[in-house]
C-alpha cells in the first residue's frame, strides 16, 4: 500500500462536494495539500476545518489560464514538488437539449470542463516529468459512459476531456507518471438542485479515490467507475 503521508497533493475544486470531502480524508493521512476554489468563504471554513499548516490555497476562476498556471507554479515554489494532482473541478451548469443550447453557454462548459482541466494537468507535469513519477486523477462522470438527453453541454465537454485523458496516459506513462480517470454516477451534493439521498455521498467518492492512490505501485488503475445503486445508467 501507498503511504500518502508527506506526498504533496493538489486538488482542484477543493471548497465543496468530492473536493472538499477529498481534502479532508488526505489531510487526515498527513498529505500536504494545494488547494484552490471559486469561493473564498468556503476556503476560509475548509482551512479552519483542515486546521494544517501544510496547505497553500488560493481562490480564483479556474477558466482563467494565467491565474491557473500562477498558482500551480507558486503551490510547487511553496512545497518543492507536486505528486499527486486530483483535477476535480467542473460544473454543469448548461442543462437543455442540444437544439437549444446557447453558444455561450456550450463555450463556458467547455472551458470549465475541458480546456481548464487540460491546463492543470499539461502545468502539474512539467514538474513530474522533471523527476519522472506522479499520479493524475481526471474526475469525470458517467456521462462519458451513456448518453441521457438535456444534458448535451455537459456530456460533450466532459468527453472530449475524456478523450484527451485516454491519450495523455499513454504519453505520460513514458515518463513514469500514471494517469487515472474517476467515473462517478449521482453524488449528492451542492452540485445538484434537489438532493438526493439516495445517491452516493461525497465521502465515498473521495474514500474510492483515496483507495486507487494507495494501491500497491504495480497496479496503475486507469479507469474507476462508481454508482449509486439506483442508476441504471449503463
Amino acid at each position: 500500500m501507498q503511504n500518502l503521508k508527506d506526498k504533496v497533493m493538489l486538488i482542484t475544486g477543493a471548497t465543496s462536494g468530492i473536493g472538499r470531502a477529498l481534502a479532508l480524508q488526505a489531510n487526515e493521512l498527513g498529505a500536504k495539500l494545494i488547494l484552490c476554489g471559486r469561493s473564498e468563504d468556503k476556503m476560509q471554513k475548509l482551512l479552519l476545518d483542515l486546521g494544517s499548516e501544510s496547505v497553500y490555497a488560493k481562490t480564483f476562476d479556474i477558466t482563467q489560464e494565467d491565474q491557473t498556471i500562477a498558482f500551480i507554479q507558486a503551490g510547487v515554489k511553496y512545497f518543492g514538488k507536486i505528486d499527486i494532482l486530483v483535477n476535480n473541478a467542473g460544473a454543469n451548469s448548461a442543462k437543455a437539449k442540444v437544439a437549444d443550447i446557447k453558444t455561450s453557454d456550450y463555450e463556458y462548459m467547455i472551458r470549465l470542463n475541458q480546456i481548464a482541466p487540460f491546463i492543470v494537468m499539461r502545468e502539474v507535469f512539467k514538474n513530474m516529468r522533471q523527476r519522472q513519477e506522479g499520479r493524475i486523477v481526471n474526475i469525470l462522470s458517467t456521462v462519458c459512459l451513456y448518453s441521457n438527453p438535456g444534458i448535451g453541454s455537459y456530456t460533450g465537454s466532459k468527453d472530449g476531456f475524456d478523450g484527451m485523458t485516454k491519450v495523455f496516459r499513454k504519453e505520460a506513462a513514458e515518463e513514469g507518471v500514471v494517469v487515472s480517470a474517476v467515473y462517478p454516477g449521482g453524488v449528492d451534493t451542492d452540485f445538484r438542485e434537489l438532493e438526493r439521498e439516495d445517491y452516493l455521498t461525497a465521502y465515498t467518492v473521495a474514500e474510492a479515490i483515496i483507495n486507487l492512490l494507495q494501491m500497491n505501485p504495480e497496479a496503475a488503475m486507469h479507469e474507476l467507475v462508481l454508482r449509486p445503486h439506483v442508476e441504471k445508467n449503463f
